[in-house]
């Protein structure tokens, strides 16, 4: 099992560079230190569908469960010289957390 483990974390972090829209840096929490280099996806026009079945358009960020961790609601992100703050989680599988920015 941990042969899959390792190849499946090689293959992460490839698809994570090649597919990434840059590198971001992650600043976690008044008075924490700041993530440089988390690479990311940004998407200006991601669909919300509510619990009524509305959807809505939304900022979010892709980023990295093993560069940011569980993210606080206080986290913001700086991408390409615009800081951008926390919003929600809007899905997380375990290898990848998308997060509503404002």
């Amino acid at each position: 099992m941990a042969f899959f483990d390792q190849y499946a974390s090689r293959l992460n972090e490839a698809a994570i560079k090649h597919l990434s829209d840059g590198l971001c840096t992650y600043h976690p929490a008044p008075r924490a230190a700041d993530v440089l280099d988390v690479p990311y996806q940004f998407d200006k026009s991601f669909e919300l569908i509510d619990e009524n079945g509305l959807g809505r358009l939304a900022t979010t960020l892709l980023v990295p469960v093993a560069k940011v961790g569980e993210v606080d609601r206080r986290a913001e992100f700086t991408v390409n010289g615009r800081r951008w703050r926390y919003g929600s989680v809007v899905e997380e599988d375990g290898a990848f957390v998308r997060i509503e920015v404002t």
